[in-house]
C-alpha cells in the first residue's frame, strides 16, 4: 500500500501535485535526493525504517501541509503514530543539515556587496495551545487566543522571503524585530505597517503609513501616500497566504513551540521555490 500511494502521488501531474504537496515535483526530487544521501552515509545497523526514503518525504509533506494527528497519519500509513513523529523529526533535520533548503538569512541584510533597495517587514500569528506555564507571554491581544508570532522580511520584487523570526503572541511587532536584532543596511529602506511606528530611531530609512487623529485628519495627499505604500506591501500578504497553505502555519500548533522556528525555516525555503503568480 505504502509504494501505491507513492506511485500514484508521482503520477499527478504538476498542478495536482503542489496541490497534494504544497511543493514543485522538482523540489520534491531534490530532497529526495537529500534523504538518500543521508541513507547511503547511515551505518546499517539496528532496526530497518518502516518506510522508505520517498514515502517518508510524502509523509512528512502531508504533515506540514494537511497538519492532520499523528495517529490519523499513522492509519492511512500503515504505521505507529510513535513513528510518525521519529519519521518527520528525522526527514526535516536531514533537510536542514543539508544547506539546500535554507533562507538567505540575515547576513544578506548588512553584505555590501548585496544592498537592497527595500525590504518589507510584517507580522502573522499562528494559533498554539494554551501552554502550562507563563500564559500571559503567549497570549495575543489581538486575537484574543494564545499565539506564536511569525515575522517575515521579503524582497518587494521578487516575494522572496530573506529571513524570518519567531516569538510570543503578547510581544509587540516592534520589540520582535528589535529583539531578533535583525541587521538592515543604512541604504535599504525599510517598509512596515502601522504597527510599527517608532523604528525610524533604530532604522532612519523607514517608510510607514500616516495615522490620523482626533485633532489632525489625514490630508488627502497623506492619504494618497498610504494607498501607495499598500501597494507597495501587498506582496508580503501574498507571501503570508503562500505560506498558510501548509496547514502546520494556519492550525491551532500543538507540537512543541521550540521546533517552531525550524519548521518555519523550512516551509518558508520551500515557498521560496514556488513560482510567483502576476
Amino acid at each position: 500500500m505504502t509504494s501505491s500511494k507513492y506511485e500514484r502521488t508521482l503520477r499527478l501531474n504538476q498542478a495536482q501535485f503542489r496541490r497534494k504537496t504544497g511543493v514543485d515535483l522538482e523540489t520534491f526530487v531534490e530532497m529526495e535526493a537529500v534523504l538518500h544521501k543521508r541513507e547511503a552515509g547511515k551505518r546499517k545497523s539496528g532496526r530497518p525504517p518502516a518506510l522508505p526514503v520517498g514515502a517518508q518525504l510524502l509523509l512528512t509533506l502531508e504533515f506540514w501541509r494537511e497538519y492532520r494527528t499523528s495517529f490519523h497519519l499513522g492509519q492511512d500509513w500503515d504505521i505507529h503514530e510513535t513513528t510518525v513523529g521519529r519519521t518527520v523529526g528525522r526527514v526535516e533535520e536531514a533537510l536542514l543539515k543539508s544547506g539546500r533548503f535554507s533562507l538567505p538569512g540575515k547576513k544578506t541584510l548588512r553584505d555590501a556587496d548585496t544592498v537592497f533597495t527595500a525590504v518589507v517587514v510584517d507580522v502573522s500569528e499562528v494559533p498554539c495551545e494554551r501552554p502550562n506555564k507563563k500564559q500571559r507571554a503567549w497570549y495575543s491581544g489581538k486575537k484574543k487566543r494564545h499565539t506564536m508570532k511569525l515575522q517575515l522580511l521579503i524582497h518587494p520584487v521578487t516575494s522572496k522571503i530573506l529571513c524570518v523570526a519567531t516569538g510570543r503572541g503578547a510581544t509587540h511587532d516592534l520589540r520582535l524585530l528589535r529583539e531578533s536584532k535583525t541587521p538592515i543596511h543604512p541604504e535599504t529602506e525599510l517598509i512596515a505597517d502601522a504597527g510599527y511606528q517608532g523604528i525610524q530611531h533604530q532604522h532612519a530609512f523607514t517608510r510607514t503609513p500616516k495615522k490620523a487623529s482626533k485633532h489632525h485628519p489625514l490630508t488627502d495627499e497623506q492619504r494618497a501616500s498610504n494607498r501607495q505604500l499598500a501597494r507597495v506591501r501587498l506582496p508580503v500578504e501574498h507571501v503570508i497566504r503562500r505560506l498558510k497553505v501548509f496547514r502546520i502555519m494556519k492550525e491551532t500548533y500543538r507540537h512543541r513551540r521550540r521546533r517552531f522556528h525550524l519548521r518555519v525555516n523550512l516551509i518558508a525555503a520551500l515557498c521560496n521555490r514556488l513560482p510567483i503568480r502576476t
